[in-house]
């Protein structure tokens, strides 16, 4: 059973996940299991390349086969992420070149998925018949803001509680509809929004 979040804790995991194709593999594994051969046509690449990848990331524990089969003289293998997210251990934190470099990959790749994603999305998800954001079932916002790590941290602890919530909201009824939620947040060097004087909102 694949679990939620998996603790880095070799400098070769993220070595390997400082390749921007083997995280672009990762992620199409992570929602679903693929062959070489999938993975080939999916992203264009020829297949010795794919199982060249496949290897490492199998190699460093991102992910596993779930299946082989026999299909005419060729063997079929199906891989799958072993996690739906990759954290660094704390024991990491001394290679933070590495550690940064992984981590701005795999937010890109997120954000290149979310956009196919909203893309193949139907237009009624992004029809509002309202003007208070209390009643549409789309979010899309930006946001900067000035704080503290500390409380900072302390937001996303409480986000990542509310994600909770809504995972365990799961309703398979006649009615239900399936929606797809997409989060980054992380620190910057400065603002990009300019400041509205009108409205007092200051980058001290």
């Amino acid at each position: 059973m694949k679990q939620n979040v998996l603790i880095l804790t070799k400098l070769d995991q993220l070595k390997a996940l400082s390749d921007p194709l083997r995280v672009k593999i990762l992620h199409l594994l992570i929602e679903k299991p693929y062959s070489g051969q999938q993975l080939s046509q999916l992203l264009d690449v020829p297949r010795p390349k794919i199982h060249y990848h496949l290897k490492d990331l199998e190699k460093n524990e991102l992910i596993h086969l779930v299946s082989e089969s026999k299909k005419r003289n060729m063997t079929e293998k199906l891989y799958k992420a072993v996690a739906r997210s990759f954290i660094p251990a704390k024991d990491l934190l001394p290679y933070q070149t590495s550690q940064g470099e992984s981590g701005r990959i795999m937010t890109l790749t997120a954000l290149d998925r979310t956009k196919e994603r909203a893309l193949e999305a139907p237009d009624s998800g992004f029809i509002t018949d309202s003007e208070d954001p209390k009643d549409w079932d789309k979010i899309n916002s930006q946001l900067e803001v000035q704080t503290t790590e500390e409380k900072f941290r302390h937001w996303v602890t409480k986000y990542q509680e509310l994600l909770k919530e809504l995972q365990e909201m799961t309703d398979k009824g006649k009615d239900s509809k399936w929606y797809y939620v997409s989060t980054f947040g992380f620190q910057m060097s400065e603002p990009f929004f300019k400041p509205d004087a009108e409205k007092g909102d200051e980058y001290d």
